[in-house]
This record gives structure tokens, C-alpha cells and sequence, in this order.
């Protein structure tokens, strides 16, 4: 303990996952129970101790050697996702600053047009989409919006029609809803070819869940074949497709590291923080724990979806992301010369926002 006490507990993880090839030796072992202790001890109040912990933990279901003990000692850290999901959207800047930033750029395009189809990759409960609505109300010239929420778990896509449908008495244009229920890669998108109105496509947070890369252009090929007047894409910013087991360990730490010190500095109850951050431990515990083949948090940097989007005939769209946006958060939100818009604390762009046609 006084060893561990004495060493940064990232070196003391790094130094256990660069000994891991497909087993860690007796040894190496009780260095992983010795900083697993150490790590419990006080991790409710020590970002850095509940981080190491969810990697940890991460590791050993990847060693096969998981054990009940951090799973008993995190369910208390657990709320209903119905309250997870409200602090993420009202709370977590990087959600909150990205839609925000997306909703403005939607209701630009929107501008001047009688008719759009907005089609929603991922819709969730549609909290979005719900947002985007009522800021289209003050719109003088829109009859008709259509959207298509595309969400493979059945509940949330009912949740999103019925709050969408709610909205169709009190709007001063017409609303319908089209509901896909199914994943991204599977849709058939002729389905949504017929729709004659001027298309916008988001996609946030949702293609990185496609497991294949050839899948992932496929899709954006679909997509630029409905010629839609924009298509924004917001992925987080690292790189988690990477093969290699320590540099992905490495991009997922600093990617993880940053978005806890994030969620240290929100204005809400240490409970909440400790459950956002158990909430992100699953994307950890898939990105480390799971085998290649079953992964689906397979984030990429904002590059990579850059290159697949020219690469299927795409144009970025920089005009808008170019502008200064201003927020009260400990965020910077700023421009990259590669053609994104990145959300970044300290020296880590997190999210990234891309914009096309």
C-alpha cells in the first residue's frame, strides 16, 4: 500500500496492462489486487481511483478472472437511466453544447424551406428532436416536418413517437413521425427515398456503434444517395478501432481521464457524478474488457470519419463551424483545420461535430 501510495496509480495500471498479452503472471496478479484495494479505498471521492477501478475491472472480465467484488461495491453508485439520460442532456457539456450547437444549424437549414424530413440516426428517447421542434415553432414559413427516428431498442423508440406525436396539436405546422425499428446498418433506406421534402441527417453519437468498418461506409454511401442539404455528424474523438491492446488502453484512458474531470466540475450531487461516471464505465468496460469480435464502442477520431465521408462523395460544410461559439463551461469549442468542429478540456478534443453535403 505505501508503494501504491507513492506511485501515480495510472503508471501502476499502464505498468500491469503493458504485461498483458492473453494472461498476467502470479505476480502481476496481486499488483492488479493490491491496486484494486487501493483504489476502492475512497473512490467515491477520487476520480482518478474511480477510473483506475472500472479499468480494473474491465481487465480482469477481458483475463477471465471478474469477480463480484467491484461489481457489490459499484451498484451503489447506480441510478434509473431515465434520470441518467436528464443529466446527460441537461447537465454534461459535451452533450448539451454539442446539441445545442447541431439544433442552431439544423433550424439555419431549415430557414426559408415549407417542408423538411429530418431523419434521426440513434433518436433515443428524442430529446433532440423534441428541442428541435420547438425551436421551429417561431419558423414563418414551415408546414410540414417529418421525422424519422431510427432506434434499435423498441421502448425508446415509443417514448420518442409519443412525445413527437404530442406536439402536433400545438405547433403551427404539421408534424409525422416515422418510426424504424432497427439498427442503422440493417435499414433499408428506401424506405425513406419516397419522402419528397429537403432531408437533414443527424447522427449523434451512433455510427460508431457499427461493428465493421465496411459497414460504417456502406451506411454513409446510403445516406449521400438521399442528396440530403446536410448531414451532421457528432462522434467522440478518439480512436478505439485501434488493434493494438496497450496504445487502445492509452486512447481510452485519456479519453475517459478528461471527460471525469469534466463531470467532477458540473453543479450537481456527488451521487450523480459517480453515476455518470459508472455510466460511461461500460463503454470502458467493452473498449477493454471484451474481445475484438464483440465490441461495439468503437469510437474513431474525427479524421477518420472525415476521410469515409469524402470518400463517398461528401462536401464539409465549414462555414458554420468556423463561428465563435460561446458557453459558461469549463469546455474550449473551436474549429479544426481538418474540417471539425472539436469540444476539448485541457489538451483532450473529446467530441467532435462534422458537417457535410
Amino acid at each position: 500500500m505505501t508503494a501504491l501510495s507513492k506511485m501515480n496509480v495510472y503508471d501502476a495500471l499502464s505498468n500491469l496492462t503493458q504485461q498483458y498479452s492473453t494472461r498476467l503472471s502470479p505476480h502481476a496478479k496481486t499488483e492488479m489486487e493490491d491496486l484494486l484495494s487501493y483504489c476502492l479505498e475512497g473512490m467515491d471521492k477520487d476520480s482518478e481511483k474511480f477510473l483506475v477501478t472500472l479499468f480494473i475491472k474491465a481487465l480482469k472480465k477481458r483475463l477471465g478472472t471478474d469477480s463480484t467484488r467491484e461489481h457489490i461495491y459499484l451498484q451503489k453508485y447506480e441510478i434509473p437511466q431515465i434520470e441518467l439520460f436528464d443529466i446527460l442532456i441537461d447537465k454534461f457539456p459535451f452533450v448539451k453544447i454539442s446539441q445545442q450547437i447541431i439544433n442552431e444549424a439544423i433550424i439555419e437549414e431549415i430557414k426559408g424551406l415549407t417542408e423538411v424530413t429530418i431523419m434521426d440516426i440513434g433518436i433515443g428517447l428524442g430529446t433532440q428532436m423534441k428541442n428541435i421542434i420547438e425551436l421551429a415553432k417561431n419558423l414563418p414559413n414551415l408546414r410540414k416536418m417529418t421525422i424519422v427516428g431510427i432506434e434499435p431498442f423498441a421502448d425508446a423508440l415509443e417514448k420518442a413517437g409519443s412525445m413527437i406525436e404530442s406536439y402536433r396539436k400545438n405547433m403551427p405546422f404539421e408534424i409525422e413521425f416515422v418510426a424504424i425499428h432497427d439498427f442503422s446498418e440493417n435499414v433499408d433506406f428506401n424506405e425513406i427515398a419516397h419522402l419528397s421534402s429537403p432531408l437533414i441527417v443527424n447522427a449523434s453519437l451512433a455510427l460508431h456503434h457499427i461493428p465493421a468498418q465496411e459497414q460504417r461506409v456502406a451506411i454513409i454511401e446510403k445516406i449521400k444517395r438521399l442528396n440530403p442539404l446536410a448531414f451532421i455528424l457528432t462522434e467522440p474523438n478518439s480512436n478505439h478501432f485501434e488493434a493494438d491492446f496497450y496504445q487502445r488502453f492509452q486512447n481510452c484512458y485519456s479519453h475517459f481521464y478528461h471527460i471525469f474531470q469534466v463531470i467532477d466540475q458540473i453543479e450537481i450531487e456527488s451521487k450523480d457524478k459517480n453515476a455518470l461516471k459508472l455510466f460511461f464505465g461500460r463503454e470502458i468496460d467493452d473498449i477493454i474488457g471484451n474481445p475484438d469480435s464483440d465490441r461495439y464502442e468503437k469510437h474513431e477520431p474525427a479524421t477518420h470519419w472525415i476521410e469515409k465521408l469524402k470518400d463517398t462523395g461528401f462536401q464539409l460544410k465549414t462555414d458554420f463551424l468556423r463561428e465563435s461559439f460561446e458557453n459558461n463551461t469549463c469546455l474550449r469549442v473551436g474549429f479544426h483545420s481538418e474540417g471539425f468542429l472539436g469540444l476539448t478540456y485541457d489538451k483532450e478534443t473529446v467530441l467532435s461535430i462534422i458537417y457535410a453535403n
